[in-house]
C-alpha cells in the first residue's frame, strides 16, 4: 500500500492518531474520488477502509494464491448485507473500501467491524485480539485519500446525519448495483455472487466449504441457461484451497460430507433467486465415489428432484474425478442416477486420454475444468478446439468449468466449446454479458467465414 505520513508540522489533536495518506493504484482513482466527492461520503462519515495488512502477515506465502478469494469474501458479504446506493470495491492490493450512506456513521462502521471479523474467522481464525484495521476515508487530492484510525470507544461521539432507511436484504434483489465506478458493465445483484459457507469434520479433520452458483452458458448462442453448484473447500488447519488433485486424492467419506455439503447449500443459494433469474438448469457435480455411495447417492437425489419440482428446473448431474475408472463401473454408475435427471456428464482432467476413455459410458457430454494458464487468444482457441473435439468424439457435448472472463467465452464459442459455466465472481448480467462475449469473439474473427458464423447466431432457427 502506497501511504505518506503527513507532514511534521500536523500534531496530533483531540487524541486521536495522526492521518495517514493513500494514493490509489488505479487507472479509475479519479472517478472514485469524484464518485465520494459528489455523494459527500467522506464528509458526511460514511466512508470506511479496511487495512489488511494484518491478515496478509498470518496468511503468509498463502497471500498470493488466497488474496482473490479474502476480496470476494468481503464484497460477497457486503452485498449479503446492503444494496444500492452502497458500494464496496478493492483498493490497491491490500485494502478495501466500504461506502455505506444509507446508514448512520455508527452502524456502517460496526458493519464493517463485523464484516472484518468474519473474514478473519473464515481465512485465520479468531482476529478479537487484533485492533479492527477500521480508517474513516477523507478524500485529498485526485488520487489520494486521507486515513484516519477509527477508535471504536470514542468515535462515536459526533453527530449523525439522518440517512435514507435501508431495507433489509434475505436474498438477492434486482437492482442495479455498481461493480467498479465508472469503469466497465454493471451487473445486478441478482447476478452478483453470493456463497454460504459451512465446514465439515472427519477423523480429526475440518474443511471450509463456501458454495456459489456458477452461471452456465450454451456457447452456440451465448445465453445463460443455469447455474452450476460450485465449491471452493478450503483446509481449516493451515487455510490452504484444495485444488483438483487433492480433492481427487481426498478421503471416500470425507468427500461425500463435502458434497452433499455443497448441494445443499447451493440450493439454498438458489432458492433465494426469483424464478425468472434461476433460469432453467442446475448442474449438480459430485465425486465418482459420492455417487457410487447408495446413502449419499439417494440423499443427493432425493434432496435436488425435491428442490427441482420445487423451482421448476431440470437436473444434470456432473460426475467428478472419472481419471482412470473403469468404463464399466462409470456406465453403472451413471445408470443409477439417470433416473433422477435431465442427463449425466463425466468430469476429467484435460488429457485427450481419459477424455477418450468415456466413450460408450452413457454419457451425454464431458466437463473439463479450465486450467487457468495464460494464453494468448491463438493458443487458447487452439488448446479449446482440441479439447472440444476429443470431447465430442467421446460423449458429444463439451463443458469447460470456470472461465474467468467473457474473452474466454468468446474464443471458447469459437474453438467449438458447447457449453461453459464462468465463475461466479465474474458475472456481470446476462445483457451485457451477451453483448461483451460477441463483440469480443468478432474482433477475434476476421475472416468473411467467421463474420458470416457470427452473423448466424443473430437468426433463429
Amino acid at each position: 500500500m502506497s501511504q505518506d505520513i503527513l507532514p511534521k508540522g500536523q500534531e496530533k489533536t483531540g487524541g486521536t492518531a495522526e492521518p495517514e495518506r493513500l494514493v490509489l493504484e488505479r487507472e479509475d482513482a479519479v472517478t472514485i474520488i469524484e464518485r465520494l466527492r459528489e455523494t459527500h461520503a467522506g464528509a458526511e462519515g460514511h466512508a470506511f477502509l479496511l487495512k489488511l495488512d494484518a491478515l496478509i502477515v498470518r496468511l503468509g506465502s498463502k497471500w498470493d494464491l488466497k488474496s482473490e478469494l479474502v476480496f470476494e469474501h468481503l464484497k460477497t458479504g457486503f452485498e449479503r448485507r446492503f444494496q444500492e446506493p452502497n458500494w464496496c470495491l478493492r483498493i490497491n492490493d491490500d485494502a478495501w473500501l466500504a461506502i455505506i450512506p444509507t446508514v448512520g456513521s455508527r452502524r456502517g462502521a460496526l458493519a464493517v467491524t463485523e464484516m472484518w471479523r468474519e473474514l478473519g474467522n473464515f481465512f485465520v481464525g479468531d482476529v478479537s485480539e487484533l485492533p479492527v484495521p477500521i480508517y474513516e476515508v477523507q478524500v485529498e487530492d485526485v488520487d489520494r485519500f486521507l486515513l484516519s484510525p477509527i477508535d471504536l470507544k470514542t468515535w462515536f461521539d459526533r453527530p449523525e446525519t439522518a440517512p435514507e432507511r435501508l431495507k433489509p436484504i434475505t436474498g438477492e434483489t434486482t437492482g442495479e448495483a455498481v461493480r467498479d465506478p465508472g469503469a466497465g458493465p454493471q451487473m445486478t445483484n441478482m447476478q452478483r455472487p453470493m456463497m454460504v459457507a459451512a465446514t465439515v469434520t472427519l477423523a480429526n479433520r475440518t474443511l471450509r466449504i463456501a458454495s456459489s452458483n456458477e452461471p452456465l452458458f450454451e456457447m452456440k448462442k451465448m445465453v445463460m441457461i443455469g447455474h452450476r453448484l460450485e465449491s471452493l473447500v478450503i483446509e481449516a488447519a493451515d487455510n490452504t484451497l484444495l485444488d483438483r488433485k487433492a480433492m481427487a486424492n481426498m478421503d471416500w467419506g470425507l468427500r461425500e460430507q463435502v458434497d452433499i455439503t455443497n448441494v445443499e447449500q447451493g440450493l439454498k443459494l438458489l432458492r433465494l433467486r426469483e424464478a425468472d433469474q434461476r433460469k432453467m438448469l442446475m448442474v449438480v457435480p459430485a465425486a465418482f465415489s459420492t455417487f457410487a455411495s447408495q446413502r449419499a447417492r439417494q440423499k443427493i437425489t432425493h434432496e435436488v428432484a425435491k428442490a427441482a419440482t420445487e423451482m421448476g428446473l431440470k437436473v444434470l448431474f456432473e460426475v467428478r474425478g472419472l481419471d482412470g475408472v473403469p468404463p464399466h463401473r462409470v456406465l453403472e454408475i451413471v445408470s443409477l442416477i439417470k433416473p433422477f435427471c435431465m442427463t449425466v456428464v463425466g468430469h476429467v482432467s484435460s488429457d485427450r486420454k481419459a477424455i477418450s476413455a468415456l466413450s460408450k459410458c452413457g454419457l451425454s457430454g464431458v466437463c473439463i475444468e479450465y486450467d487457468g494458464v495464460k494464453r494468448d487468444e491463438d493458443a487458447l482457441s487452439e488448446h479449446l478446439a482440441q479439447l472440444a473435439t476429443a470431447a465430442k468424439q467421446a460423449a458429444g457435448a463439451c463443458m469447460i468449468q470456470g472461465f474467468d472472463s467473457y474473452r474466454q467465452m468468446a474464443v471458447a464459442r469459437l474453438a467449438g466449446i458447447t457449453h461453459a459455466s464462468m465463475k461466479a465472481a465474474a458475472m456481470m448480467s446476462p445483457r451485457n454479458a451477451t453483448a461483451t462475449a460477441k463483440s469480443v469473439a468478432e474482433g477475434l474473427v476476421s475472416s468473411a467465414e467467421g463474420r458470416a458464423a457470427l452473423n448466424a447466431l443473430e437468426r433463429p432457427e
